[in-house]
């Protein structure tokens, strides 16, 4: 089940792999804010994407 992340700014990203959401992040977080979060705060951070029911 894919994961996703949502930054304060309004910036998400989705994903299956940990290790690729963890290079997202690291790279949205040192190019927009100049932060260089650990990984152990990034996964703590994720949430299991919610899938939609298709309308009847």
């Amino acid at each position: 089940m894919a994961k996703v992340i949502t930054c304060p700014c309004g910036w998400n990203v989705r994903s299956d792999s940990d290790d690729e959401l963890v290079r997202q992040v690291e790279a949205h977080a040192k190019e927009v804010h100049s932060q260089s979060p650990k990984r152990e705060e990034i996964l703590g951070v994720p949430r299991p994407e919610q899938r939609r029911r298709p309308e009847r």
